[in-house]
């Protein structure tokens, strides 16, 4: 039997306290615990920069996301438009990150220059939208008079165009995929 008054409510707090952390652990391993989806393979092609841009540009992203200085891969350097390809799998967002930043990177000035980044992936299960199929090829970019600076948007194969706000990382259906000239050169392929 509990004498002092005092202990009860220590006892009891510590209780709830211990539920609580239990419960909040529980809970973020279950969130933890849903697939990323990853892209093993993608291209992403960039004009309006040159090469030695492009190169600090991919080094800057790596850093401000932490991942491997050697990720990524320019291909044919000397010409437009450059090839970027990754070398290990890719959390989505990531590539959807990258493609924003290529558009937009910090600390480097535009100077009346107007970049088109344009990605295709294969849309991984874990985000394909309704209708649209795991595995069906997609262009990603920034779209053309863009204000918001915080997404971008995918036209399938199909030509359904999609929103993807960078705070939801929601596929929302939009009429207009306001692609720039770019996407319209590049094949829905993953390599080439």
């Amino acid at each position: 039997m509990i004498e002092d008054r005092t202990t009860l409510p220590i006892i009891l707090g510590i209780l709830l306290a211990a539920t609580m952390f239990l419960a909040g652990r529980f809970q973020r391993r279950r969130v933890s615990s849903a697939p990323e989806p990853d892209l093993d393979r993608g291209r992403i092609l960039v004009t309006g920069w040159s090469a030695a841009e492009t190169k600090s540009i991919l080094a800057d992203f790596a850093r401000l996301y932490t991942l491997p200085s050697d990720i990524f891969a320019l291909a044919a350097p000397t010409g437009e438009p450059q090839r970027i390809t990754w070398n290990q799998p890719i959390a989505s967002d990531i590539a959807f990150y990258l493609v924003n930043y290529l558009h937009y990177p910090m600390d480097m000035a535009l100077a009346g220059r107007k970049p088109e980044v344009v990605a295709v992936i294969a849309v991984p299960s874990g985000i394909a939208p309704g209708k649209v199929p795991a595995g069906t090829l997609a262009k990603v970019f920034v779209p053309v008079g863009d204000t918001e600076h915080d997404l971008v948007h995918a036209l399938s194969e199909a030509g359904r165009a999609f929103r993807i706000s960078f705070t939801r990382l929601k596929w929302e259906p939009v009429a207009d995929a306001r692609a720039p000239a770019l996407a319209g050169q590049v094949a829905f392929a993953l390599e080439g």
